[in-house]
């Protein structure tokens, strides 16, 4: 019986420990401003984070951006326009297309009716570097980074930080102060950087890249913060070893 009783109290510990955790993520709330501004949204069409992704309601941030929203013919193909670009997604799509190139999402569309909720780079897509998402993260998750002896130093947004266990560089800020160069492929999901005569591939999402032609492994994936992409210290790790290093 002790066993037993053991048993479901560990069980227990653990379920109110999932439940905690939950609670913790569900309140952060993500907050988008257009050219500075904050956007305002009613209590139905607050943005939330599915997984690692920003979801922000559809009709509200294209008002916000002056872009044009309305529903296909079928009722189910959603189609943006702002001057002379088109995108069109579909709820439940993992993808949409933007001025006819297919692009893939890391979220799909997510219908809440009325609302539909779409993720952040969807409309960041037609609006730009002066559409933003930010949330606020819980003190004492900052860190810092190391290149050898010397302390490298961020901009406020782009500053390295700690989740899971895990420590977070801006990918193209990093990159940068390694010498590095980081190219995007045409869907925005593969990235490339390259060192001298060193590669990496990586697909934002993934807990793998490949280093010169080698598969290696993440402890994370990768995480957007508004426009900047951070990725585990140990993907940049890969140029330059343990000379780059985080605390």
């Amino acid at each position: 019986m002790r066993p037993l009783l053991k048993s479901l109290n560990k069980a227990l510990v653990i379920l109110v420990g999932a439940v905690a955790v939950g609670r913790a993520y569900a309140q952060v709330e993500p907050s988008v401003s257009y050219e500075g501004r904050l956007i305002r949204f009613s209590k139905g069409e607050r943005p939330y984070y599915s997984g690692r992704t920003a979801m922000v309601p559809l009709r509200t941030v294209c008002l916000a951006i002056g872009a044009g929203v309305r529903r296909g013919k079928d009722g189910r193909q959603w189609i943006l326009t702002r001057g002379t670009d088109r995108l069109e997604c579909h709820p439940g799509s993992s993808w949409f297309i933007f001025n006819g190139v297919r692009q893939s999402l890391r979220s799909a569309p997510e219908g809440h009716d009325p609302v539909l909720f779409v993720p952040f780079e969807l409309v960041q897509t037609m609006a730009g570097g002066a559409l933003v998402v930010r949330a606020d993260y819980a003190d004492g998750n900052e860190a810092k980074l190391f290149l050898g002896d010397r302390l490298l130093r961020f901009k406020s947004d782009e500053a390295p930080f700690r989740q899971d266990g895990t420590i977070y560089v801006s990918l193209e800020a990093t990159a940068t102060l390694l010498g590095a160069h980081v190219d995007e492929r045409n869907d925005r999901v593969r990235l490339s950087i390259v060192r001298s005569r060193d590669r990496i591939t990586y697909d934002q999402g993934s807990r793998w890249f490949i280093f010169n032609g080698a598969q290696k492994q993440l402890h994370g994936e990768s995480v957007s913060r508004g426009k900047v992409i951070f990725v585990p210290v140990e993907l940049l790790q890969a140029l330059v070893g343990d000379e780059l290093r985080g605390r």
